[in-house]
């Protein structure tokens, strides 16, 4: 466990977090103290504390309805409390907002597990493929999530011809696709690219 996260969680458990919760609550001064609110949540959300967090994510879309991460993070929550139809709805509604890729890749994930859980194995396979796709792209896939990845997708209930879908196989297209020749508008074009993989067009 690291140093950061140990100073964190010793200052959530001094400060209480019903305290903390119910100065939330009186409500919040301007759309500015959303990013405030939800780095707030995300403490909570690693301390288990999900309902706490829960409160934190609402609280900062009360803020600002624009702000994408808390819909992600609230829908995280709703996971871990067994919502997985509110989950999907919730993480949607993020995705429709702005978001940087890193979060969209990280929806992409919790929707393929909340698909997962409903029994929706194509469109788990559909985002969990996206998730591989932009991890790829990001420079994220680490053999740890490589492995992780090809046990979510061996536990799907898919059709004859996608049985064999090879997380390997995906991987090894997009980073070939990633090598390609490089432009002037190189950075554009990789922008272009995540945002393609991000709507499932690739």
């Amino acid at each position: 466990m690291n140093k950061t996260f140990t100073s964190i969680r010793t200052k959530a458990t001094l400060i209480g977090l019903p305290l903390i919760i119910a100065a939330l609550l009186t409500g919040c001064g301007t759309k500015n103290e959303a990013s405030g609110l939800h780095q707030t949540g995300t403490v909570a959300f690693m301390l288990n504390q999900d309902k706490a967090a829960s409160v934190y994510f609402e609280k900062a879309i009360d803020c600002n309805p624009e702000y994408g991460p808390s819909y992600i993070m609230l829908g995280d929550c709703y996971l871990r409390e067994g919502k997985y139809e509110e989950a999907v709805e919730i993480i949607n509604k993020g995705l429709n907002l702005e978001l940087e890729q890193g979060h969209i890749r990280l929806a992409h994930r919790k929707l393929a597990r909340a698909y997962k859980e409903l029994d929706n194995s194509e469109k788990a396979l559909e985002h969990i493929t996206i998730y591989t796709r932009m991890s790829v792209w990001q420079d994220k896939f680490t053999p740890q999530k490589i492995s992780e990845t090809e046990m979510f997708v061996a536990k799907l209930d898919l059709p004859d011809d996608k049985k064999n879908l090879a997380v390997d196989k995906i991987v090894e297209e997009s980073a070939k696709a990633k090598a390609g020749p490089k432009s002037t508008e190189s950075q554009e074009d990789e922008t272009d690219i995540l945002n393609m993989i991000s709507f499932g067009l690739i």
